[in-house]
């Protein structure tokens, strides 16, 4: 039998859901408060972090376990997604809470900013300044230990809060770094969770940043491959000599990116197939001189959604720290993408402070939780490969790869009419095996833009 959501807190303890007023937008939509966990569990006694929690209560009879969202990076705040949730996913709340909460170190629980990082990748100046991540440190530590802002602690965070909000069992739906939280929760709580959407898997042993470059290689030699196989893309002329082109002119425009930073962009411009469909177009005009469309995809339209404070902790711990730097770096090296983003980190990394991580951090879950995960056949930074390694160690678990699909959604067509419909039914059954999951074949990327 299911545990559900109390009325409200009636304890004062420090593992409470204290309740307070929602933004005006979710009013009598949502119910919004707080859960303060220690920030060192080793000693509770000290600093506390008060954890921001959004539940979307069922609108009909409850009759499935809660959905706990779980949001990517690391490094991006989760309890920004609850518009979906009220608006066209209300469907996921009709038998259901849906519970969101910003990871410690994200949003509102104790967020990690860090302003001069943000300023330096939005002014195309190379990632990761030294002088920066220093500052950033300082300040950050006058009101957090960095050294406990990774996923373990995130783990022993979203237990506190289904325990908190009187859950027993729950379901997951977790995008990218998300489902390395997932995998971490399932393997240290192998009963709690029943049924597990994950969605561009990335498991610990992938050990991020490590194999970007190789991804990202991947996925623009298929994408040009595309290109070159469509119509009309391919009439513009060989979209792989355009890119090794535009490469080489960089050198000679007036106020152009550095190389290293021109690439990583195009990497990050991958992600969404909106966005990855614009590339060869992007790269044509670069190879003739002209950066603005490159600037127009690339400059950012508002504030940063990044805490790269939560960033650093996380992937300087159980990334850098964990993988041999001079064979992933020749690796990398190999790559047009080079061993830019693995230079950059690994200097930041050594001005930032060393977490621990647990001996059993890379070990699969061993859960009979039901699991779907969802690849994007043209992911520059999950590729397949690794959810099919995760695949292997769960009994009901299941892989399904949408070819034309980054490593997000946007952009595709059938999100709302193939997706959705079909993670829902999953939820129902509990079932991933049994699952039809026939329409993913009919989603579509956008044409390849060939013009302004």
């Amino acid at each position: 039998m299911w545990v559900w959501l109390a009325a409200a807190a009636v304890a004062s303890g420090p593992s409470d859901f204290i309740e307070h007023p929602c933004a005006p937008e979710l009013a009598g939509k949502a119910r919004c408060g707080t859960v303060a966990v220690p920030e060192n569990r080793a000693h509770p006694a000290r600093r506390t972090i008060k954890l921001n929690i959004i539940v979307v209560p069922a609108s009909a009879e409850r009759r499935l376990p809660p959905l706990f969202d779980l949001e990517g990076g690391p490094g991006l705040a989760d309890a920004k997604n609850v518009g979906f949730y009220v608006t066209d996913g209300a469907a996921y709340h009709e038998h259901r809470d849906v519970v969101l909460f910003d990871q410690r170190g994200t949003g509102a629980s104790n967020g990690l900013k860090c302003p001069a990082l943000d300023a330096a990748d939005a002014a195309y100046q190379p990632i990761y300044p030294v002088a920066a991540v220093r500052r950033c440190r300082a300040e950050l530590e006058q009101r957090a230990d960095l050294r406990h802002y990774g996923t373990s602690d995130a783990v022993a965070d979203l237990d506190a809060v289904r325990a908190a909000l009187g859950y027993d069992r729950i379901d997951l739906y977790a995008q990218s770094y998300g489902t390395t939280l997932s995998l971490r929760y399932m393997a240290t709580y192998p009963k709690t969770v029943r049924a597990a959407v994950l969605v561009s898997v990335a498991p610990p042993s992938a050990m991020v940043p490590r194999d970007h470059a190789q991804g990202a290689e991947g996925a623009l030699t298929a994408l040009l491959q595309e290109c070159r196989s469509d119509p009309a893309c391919g009439k513009a002329g060989d979209p792989a000599g355009k890119f090794d082109a535009a490469l080489l002119k960089l050198a000679t425009l007036k106020d152009a990116p550095p190389r290293d930073v021109f690439t990583e962009k195009v990497r990050s411009l991958m992600y969404a197939p909106g966005t990855a469909r614009q590339l060869p177009f992007i790269v044509r005009a670069a190879a003739e001189g002209n950066l603005k469309p490159f600037s127009a995809a690339t400059k950012p339209g508002g504030p940063s959604p990044w805490y790269l404070g939560a960033y650093l902790s996380i992937t300087c711990a159980e990334g850098m720290a964990q993988f041999g730097y001079a064979p992933a770096a020749a690796r990398a090296r190999r790559t047009r993408f080079g061993d830019y983003r693995l230079r950059r980190q690994r200097q930041a990394c050594a001005n930032w402070p060393a977490a621990s991580v647990p001996a059993n951090f890379l070990t699969p879950p061993k859960t009979q939780a039901a699991v779907l995960m969802i690849s994007g056949g043209l992911d520059p930074v999950t590729p397949p490969a690794w959810a099919a390694e995760v695949a292997r160690s769960l009994p009901n678990g299941r892989q399904v790869t949408i070819p034309p699909m980054g490593h997000i959604f946007e952009g595709l067509s059938g999100v709302d009419t193939c997706l959705d419909p079909m993670f829902l039914k999953f939820y129902d059954s509990g079932d991933a095996k049994s699952l039809d999951a026939g329409c993913v074949a009919q989603m579509k990327a956008p044409p390849f833009k060939v013009e302004p």
